[in-house]
């Protein structure tokens, strides 16, 4: 049973999120397939996806678990969350959406239900860091208790040292809203967030703290007020090092594996650098993650966490085993510039091999393919035995500069295309919703589409599989023509351009994110 203060502290939090929601969004880092993704590179097996048990700690409206229930229907998704007022709105979602295979809970989690059982994947995204210690072990203790044996779960928080900047930024703004209230300022949930953008520009614009700072606030000025209001005027936002949350685990028999941003827990850094820490930590990876943190400032960790038993089965270490590498599906599409070279991150690529690898992804995209076929399609271009795909593979997936997955996804191609039924509904929610509670979002939640065109929307619900992209043409001309849609086009271009183009963009976007599968 809660504590006085904790139980008081959750009806404040409760209150904060009932009165003041965020949009719920899907988080492609914290999803059972990239979790899955990651730990086999790792050479660890977690269970399958299709038949998953998945529970979300803190699932808002249900956001972020929704996509993967419809991808997935014979998987069984569980959401909890102390809102009542998001639960409910979510719930009336999976009921439009005609999903059985999830169910969202009103339920604190320090009153978790036994009866609920074993999860193969447990997510908790956006919720550590932002309440108290005895909800911190309540979350663990669940993670401990209900995570399957061969299971992972994603814990994401604020950490030291980067975040010691940010608390200058939430201390100024909180001081300001304090002051006016001793001022007779009428300060609320409504306003608050004003008053404390006033205090960090001020700052930003005559203080004299450091560069870091100050770039902190101009981030923080770009965010919706919603996201500032929970982020830095919440009753607990308690930062920690990664040192200390992994001994927080052990207490609980778990352990931090690795980071779901891949970049974190092996960054590039100088080979100097890796052998003064390789010589200082031996064998300790959360020691040497550690120092990563303090070297490259870091603010906030995405951790995959599994019981300490499975420790030993798991290939900790930054030099990736070519047997769990092969496997591995990626993708990509890349552009060449004037000069005829492929270019990334500002960085023209004249390596002959990254080029043909480039090469071989762009031709193959959408599809997939894995690292094992790769590596025979560059042997056959370049003719050579001898290659570094699997460190140049690796490269790129640490980098961000691939997309990776678990299995492989193959687009299916038709002329007459057919929207998946499950997929209409989903797009039908955001047609007939001026503002969703919910984002938009691809396959495995790699993209949240917050601003698509309603019109675009409907034009994907066009793909019945009855039409060719010419059949659909023809209509939108004919809705066109009485007046029941509004064809805008810049001057140079025409009507029949702008429908063609949105038809092959609509297509692109069904047969990308596999909405006709």
């Amino acid at each position: 049973m809660a504590n006085e203060e904790t139980i008081e502290n959750v009806k404040i939090v409760q209150k904060s999120y009932d009165e003041a929601p965020y949009k719920s969004k899907t988080f492609y880092y914290t999803q059972p397939g990239r979790q899955q993704m990651v730990l086999k590179l790792l050479g660890f097996a977690t269970p399958n996806l299709e038949k998953a048990r998945v529970l979300e700690i803190g699932c808002s409206f249900g956001g972020n678990i929704i996509p993967f229930a419809l991808e997935n229907p014979k998987a069984d998704i569980v959401g909890i969350d102390l809102s009542s007022v998001q639960i409910d709105e979510g719930n009336r979602i999976i009921e439009y959406l005609g999903l059985e295979n999830i169910r969202l809970f009103h339920q604190n989690v320090l009153d978790f239900d036994e009866k609920l059982g074993k999860f193969d994947y447990i997510i908790c995204h956006g919720v550590f860091s932002w309440v108290n210690e005895e909800v911190q072990r309540g979350i663990l203790n669940v993670i401990k208790n209900h995570l399957s044996e061969n299971g992972s779960a994603i814990l994401s928080y604020n950490t030291y040292p980067g975040w010691k900047n940010l608390e200058v930024v939430r201390d100024v703004m909180l001081f300001r809203d304090e002051m006016l209230k001793n001022r007779g300022e009428q300060i609320n949930e409504s306003n608050a967030v004003k008053y404390g953008r006033g205090a960090i520009e001020f700052l930003s614009q005559f203080s004299i703290l450091n560069e870091k700072i100050k770039n902190g606030i101009t981030g923080i000025t770009e965010k919706d007020d919603y996201y500032i209001l929970h982020e830095y005027f919440e009753e607990n936002n308690k930062p920690m090092y990664l040192y200390d949350f992994n001994k927080m685990l052990l207490e609980y028999g778990l352990i931090h594996v690795v980071d779901s941003d891949l970049m974190k827990t092996f960054p590039n850094i100088s080979n100097e650098i890796e052998e003064k820490l390789t010589a200082e930590c031996g064998n300790d990876n959360i020691a040497k993650e550690q120092y990563y943190d303090f070297l490259l400032d870091r603010q906030f960790r995405i951790s995959i966490v599994t019981h300490e038993a499975n420790k030993e089965k798991i290939n900790i270490s930054k030099d990736v085993r070519i047997v769990d590498l092969k496997e591995i599906d990626i993708r990509g599409r890349y552009e060449k510039n004037k000069d005829g070279f492929y270019s990334i991150e500002n960085n023209e690529i004249k390596d002959t091999e990254v080029t043909t690898i480039l090469e071989i992804l762009s031709e193959n995209y959408p599809n997939t393919i894995t690292i094992n076929e790769l590596e025979k399609k560059v042997k056959e271009k370049m003719k050579t035995e001898t290659n570094n795909v699997y460190a140049n593979t690796v490269y790129l997936m640490y980098g961000k500069l691939v997309e990776a997955y678990s299995r492989k996804l193959t687009v299916k191609k038709e002329e007459k295309i057919k929207l998946n039924p499950k997929y209409k509904k989903y797009l039908d929610y955001f047609i007939t919703n001026p503002n969703p509670v919910i984002a938009l979002a691809s396959y495995e939640g790699t993209i949240n589409y917050d601003t698509i065109n309603p019109i675009m929307l409907s034009i994907i619900t066009l793909f019945d599989g009855t039409r060719t992209d010419e059949d659909i043409y023809n209509l939108l001309v004919e809705k066109e023509k009485a007046g029941e849609i509004v064809i805008t086009f810049e001057e140079g271009s025409s009507k029949e351009e702008v429908i063609r183009n949105n038809i092959e963009i609509c297509r692109n976007f069904v047969e990308i994110n596999f909405f006709n599968k």
